[in-house]
């Protein structure tokens, strides 16, 4: 039976990922441990967020551009408030890349998207100017993509804004996408069986 991937409106408030029926939960477990990102000769720690990662967070804000900004929350070009971004950290399915210094480059969050179905997560993506064509995204992406399917869903939905090509070539990684051309515009992604094979944190075990 096909899924159905009827749209309605993009979410305006984050929804924690409920885990699916299907969830395989010792994947989910090793999926939400933290994992290195090497970038060239930088690593960076990839870890669940907790609510101490506030002050990071906004210090990276300050150095997006608005353009990057804008691709990722909408919203003119602007950080969400303070208490918007305390939440989303809040959530157990958003994760952060952190330099040896303790410096936040990159965000990356799951939720239940109530415009689509209950097999569909929301993804969202925001990496620093500064680290973007490092490959921090499309690592980032494929993790999310692993994380999805270990908690039982079958579709990403991303809301790129402006960056709807850069988007699905980021997604190419991940599964066979599609446009919807919609009054808000949104990328739908499915994800293969193989997609927990992009985990951050089953490489690095399956590295040794």
């Amino acid at each position: 039976m096909p899924l159905d991937t009827s749209c309605a409106r993009t979410p305006q408030t984050v929804q924690p990922l409920a885990i699916r029926p299907a969830a395989d939960r010792q994947l989910l477990a090793l999926a939400r441990e933290p994992w290195v990102l090497r970038t060239g000769r930088t690593p960076l720690r990839v870890r669940p967020s907790t609510p101490r990662d506030l002050e990071a967070v906004a210090r990276m804000h300050r150095r997006c551009s608005a353009r990057a900004l804008l691709d990722r929350y909408r919203s003119g070009g602007r950080a969400p408030a303070v208490a918007a971004v305390d939440q989303l950290l809040r959530q157990p399915d958003t994760l952060v890349a952190i330099t040896p210094e303790g410096e936040v480059v990159a965000l990356g969050t799951l939720a239940r998207d109530p415009g689509h179905n209950h097999l569909c997560a929301a993804v969202g993506l925001l990496v620093e100017d500064g680290w973007q064509r490092l490959g921090v995204g499309g690592e980032l992406m494929g993790h999310l993509a692993g994380l999805a399917q270990a908690s039982g869903y079958h579709e990403l939905i991303a809301y790129p804004a402006t960056a709807m090509a850069a988007a699905q070539r980021l997604m190419v990684g991940v599964g066979r996408s599609r446009v919807v051309p919609d009054v808000d515009p949104h990328l739908h992604t499915y994800l293969p069986e193989s997609a927990a094979l992009g985990l951050g944190s089953v490489r690095q075990r399956l590295a040794g």
